[in-house]
């Protein structure tokens, strides 16, 4: 998304976006992946928690963004999140929310991804959440979650996201045809999650 977007040509846009990464990875609820041999980052999952009753996410919904590309994707990612009524759906005041997953292209194919989306899992399980989601921009992503049971809350494909008689997201590139926010309830009684924190 956005690569089709060519927001790395928008400076502004950068600029926000990194200060909005920044307010998010503020609730130190963020996992990162590091390579064994040299210690560097090698992947990131930006989370943190969203509460109903006492609307965390209002700083997303309320916000002042400068620079067109990153006005178009967050527009997007709202509607998707909104549409998606995770709290009602899931029962739940409160879930996990993962904001970015995003792996070195070096280490793409190679299981840093479902490897983040696990301890993700996990750091839920920690904090005693009993729900997780997020919004799934490329097809590789939506099924790496579908495959440790995330489902599809709601989409929205990128051809049919029009602004002003203007397909905004004309080319998301290869297998990439949606923007997703996929959930899922975490099941304490599952072996496959179990936490060293579970009691």
């Amino acid at each position: 998304m956005c690569k089709s977007i060519e927001l790395l040509n928008d400076k502004i846009s950068v600029n926000s976006y990194l200060n909005l990464i920044k307010t998010w990875m503020r609730d130190t609820t963020s996992l990162v992946a590091l390579s064994i041999n040299s210690g560097r980052v090698v992947g990131v999952a930006i989370t943190r928690i969203n509460t109903d009753s006492e609307k965390t996410n209002i700083y997303e919904r309320n916000q002042v963004l400068t620079g067109r590309s990153l006005e178009d994707i967050i527009l997007l990612i709202n509607e998707v999140t909104n549409q998606s009524d995770i709290y009602v759906k899931f029962k739940q005041d409160s879930y996990l929310r993962i904001y970015i997953l995003c792996v070195h292209p070096t280490y793409k194919n190679k299981g840093v991804e479902t490897a983040l989306l696990r301890a993700f899992i996990q750091a839920a399980r920690a904090m005693k959440l009993a729900a997780i989601g997020g919004v799934f921009t490329s097809g590789y992503n939506q099924l790496l979650a579908e495959q440790i049971g995330f489902k599809i809350l709601s989409e929205i494909r990128y051809n049919r996201w029009i602004v002003n008689d203007t397909v905004v997201f004309d080319d998301p590139g290869k297998g990439n045809y949606s923007v997703a926010f996929m959930g899922k309830i975490i099941d304490y009684k599952d072996p496959k999650e179990k936490c060293k924190y579970d009691v």
